[in-house]
């Protein structure tokens, strides 16, 4: 038996989901609440989570720092019974799981039990070609370090638009939750037919997953690894628009502090996480020849096949539960 303890996050949801189905046999979806203020070392389960009793799971996969510390102390409950998978990047040193399948934004130490994949595992998404030629822009928001504001959407537009004309092609801007009103605005106001601008809201059906599967090409902005993942295994050619990054005074002396001393205590219990680094990611995409840089000259694009990674997770778990 398999349990996924799942906070809030649905592209989490959604990961485990597809692992462990991929893997076969029986699972369980635990959804758990937490007690405010959500700080990882002093994880404390709220009313309104579900039952975590005996008897006990197998196994045990998480996707957040707030689950990694509940699925740890489980495992003390059982006598050190239960594995436990973390994705993306648990709390603490990853040495306290059995395995942890990370991407290359969350920076973790190389080790035996760390296998990183080129993207978070994402299903396959239909992809269809429209008559017209498209230009599908995913804006996202701001995600620390990466900034979105109206300055930065301004500028962005300018660009879009002369990469429209030079590829006579039309734009479908598609704004996210996150995506704040004023950025939202910016697009609506400068944009106009042919182009078009999807503002989300949570009153109509929201056609992202549509519009990108029938986009000629897709331009992601900077903030989002799930959005550059939907593009690239929808099979199309994908750009990334790089935001401008700032850093608050306290985020520059922790990544000061992280690239001197990784393996330090602070680090390694949980009291402090370093800032995710988006563009490592990317530009080992870049290096795969999957995606580019907005704006820099086309590259031979190389498809990218998510079935390659959820191989790599599933044979790393199979290990992780073979007999030596």
């Amino acid at each position: 038996m398999i349990w996924i303890l799942w906070h809030r996050r649905m592209g989490d949801l959604n990961q485990m989901q597809d692992l462990v189905q991929s893997l076969g046999g029986p699972f369980v979806v635990k959804k758990l609440q937490f007690r405010k203020p959500h700080y990882a070392p002093l994880a404390r389960l709220a009313d309104g989570s579900d039952q975590l009793t005996e008897p006990w799971p197998d196994m045990i996969l998480c996707a957040e720092a707030l689950t990694s510390v509940i699925a740890r102390r489980l495992k003390k409950l059982s006598g050190g019974k239960i594995k436990i998978i973390s994705l993306a990047r648990p709390s603490g040193d990853a040495r306290n799981f059995d395995l942890v399948l990370t991407t290359a934004q969350y920076r973790l130490p190389k080790l035996p039990n760390v296998v990183e994949l080129l993207l978070p595992l994402t299903k396959q998404v239909t992809s269809k070609i429209s008559q017209s030629k498209s230009i599908v822009v995913l804006v996202g928001a701001s995600s620390p370090p990466e900034v979105l504001d109206v300055a930065a959407a301004k500028d962005m537009v300018e660009a879009l638009k002369t990469k429209a004309e030079q590829s006579s092609a039309r734009l479908k801007i598609v704004t996210s939750p996150r995506t704040s009103r004023e950025v939202a605005r910016v697009f609506l106001d400068s944009l106009h037919a042919p182009h078009h601008v999807f503002a989300w809201s949570s009153d109509r059906e929201n056609p992202y997953l549509q519009i990108v599967s029938e986009a000629h090409e897709v331009v992601v902005t900077s903030d989002s690894v799930s959005m550059l993942a939907d593009g690239l295994v929808a099979g199309k050619t994908v750009s990334v628009c790089r935001l401008p990054r700032k850093f608050s005074p306290v985020q520059k002396l922790v990544e000061w502090f992280f690239l001197r001393w990784p393996q330090n205590y602070i680090f390694q219990s949980g009291l402090i996480e370093p800032a995710t680094d988006r563009w490592l990611l990317i530009e080992k995409l870049i290096k795969a020849g999957h995606v580019r840089w907005f704006g820099d000259a086309d590259i031979q694009h190389i498809p990218f096949d998510p079935q390659h990674d959820l191989d790599l997770a599933v044979a790393a778990i199979k290990r992780l539960n073979s007999p030596r």
